[in-house]
């Protein structure tokens, strides 16, 4: 398999993009660079010459090496997926990563998953927290392709109706992200403070343990 093809949003490269060269040296030759395609009439043409610059700009900062970086990184994730696309978040909230089983297209070998990532805009001007949050999101991806993990897209249906449904996704969620994080903490790759973030997490979500919380979080982490 080649190089992964990574696509982004044409409205993320360009928020991006202002993000970045606020405040830089470049920043001027950019902004003249895009007073220029103003000039041009045809509406479609403009737009066309908008997303080029920001495209342009986009590689020129260097804005998309961290994701380079972290798909490197996931090999056995690069090696079962066809597409990535990264697209526009509107809050830190919505940002994350999800994984979409493409269809067969006929050929000898169908085509495989689809890997969607959301950032914010200003995510790109912070490489450190950027870095962190695309390991943690991987890894999540790793483990959804990964058959020994057994993941399921949905839960058991809950009797108890949707309020215990959403206090089982909760708990399967603190777990999993439990399991990912010690699993970076072992690569050297988890933020300072990570462990005490995910017991505290883990506590709020079984109460009922007790005394045995940590050990019972330790075998997660």
């Amino acid at each position: 398999m080649g190089a992964l093809l990574i696509e982004y949003e044409p409205r993320l490269v360009e928020e991006a993009v202002f993000r970045a060269v606020r405040g830089r040296e470049e920043e001027a030759v950019f902004q003249t660079e895009r007073d220029r395609l103003y000039e041009i009439a045809d509406p479609d043409a403009r737009e066309t010459g908008f997303r080029a610059l920001h495209a342009a700009w986009f590689d020129r900062l260097g804005l998309g090496l961290e994701i380079a970086r972290a798909l490197q990184e996931q090999p056995f994730v690069v090696a079962r997926i066809a597409r990535c696309l990264v697209v526009f978040a509107s809050s830190r909230g919505d940002e994350g990563a999800d994984l979409f089983v493409l269809p067969e297209n006929g050929d000898a070998e169908p085509l495989q998953g689809a890997v969607v990532i959301r950032l914010e805009p200003a995510t790109f001007t912070l490489p450190g927290r950027l870095r962190s949050l695309l390991r943690h999101e991987l890894l999540h991806i790793h483990d959804m392709l990964d058959s020994r993990f057994g993941y399921a897209p949905r839960l058991p249906m809950a009797e108890a109706g949707p309020v215990r449904e959403r206090l089982l996704r909760d708990r399967y969620r603190v777990l999993w992200d439990a399991f990912i994080d010690g699993r970076l903490v072992r690569l050297g790759w988890a933020p300072s403070g990570i462990r005490d973030e995910r017991l505290k997490d883990f506590a709020l979500a079984f109460p009922m343990l007790g005394e045995r919380t940590e050990e019972a979080f330790g075998r997660f982490f």
